[in-house]
């Protein structure tokens, strides 16, 4: 659900153009960046959730410490304190708050499309219940979804950047620019994986 995190970066920025789409797009993305890391070396994978299957969300994925409920939570929190404790003066009192609630938005997303694959605790520790709700057995439902939010993320951006910005020109460069992002993403999920 790459595209999907990056619609809510949208959707985010026309609700508060003072927050860099930058600071947005990583917020969305944090889990994934940490996964990056681990699974290059080995400690979480993604393979298909049965033996030949590919395509849109085909995989089951082992994120036991990228992707644990309580791991990005606090995740969340340490970016939004940091966020809160560095940055409030220049991008609004609450903006510890609203990025944290950004990083945490990408478990929420994926508790949705997930199969159940998503532990509580980091390590799977506990032995508790994995998570997920499974959208992802549906693909073509989960490409609504997923294309609702870029099109909420897309428009929504696109609407902000219209009405703030003085440049027609730019504010068509950075509406088409975070379009292309949105959409191309989507591409790649639906395409790519």
């Amino acid at each position: 659900m790459l595209a999907g995190h990056f619609g809510v970066a949208g959707i985010v920025r026309a609700l508060r153009p003072e927050i860099p789409m930058g600071a947005l797009l990583v917020a969305t993305q944090l889990p994934d960046l940490v996964f990056l890391p681990l699974a290059a070396l080995g400690i979480e994978v993604g393979e298909p959730a049965e033996p030949g299957l590919s395509g849109y969300g085909s995989l089951l994925i082992t994120a036991e410490y990228s992707h644990a409920l309580v791991g990005d939570l606090v995740l969340a929190l340490l970016v939004g304190g940091l966020t809160h404790v560095f940055l409030r003066d220049r991008w609004g009192r609450d903006v510890g708050v609203v990025l944290g609630g950004v990083v945490f938005s990408h478990w929420l997303l994926d508790l949705l499309v997930h199969r159940p694959d998503l532990v509580v605790l980091p390590g799977g520790a506990g032995g508790l219940p994995l998570l997920g709700l499974g959208l992802w057995e549906s693909p073509a439902v989960t490409a609504v979804v997923e294309g609702a939010l870029v099109l909420a993320g897309t428009v929504l951006y696109a609407w902000r950047t219209f009405r703030d910005q003085p440049s027609r020109t730019r504010a068509w460069l950075y509406g088409a620019g975070v379009g292309l992002l949105l959409v191309g993403s989507l591409l790649f999920d639906l395409l790519g994986t």
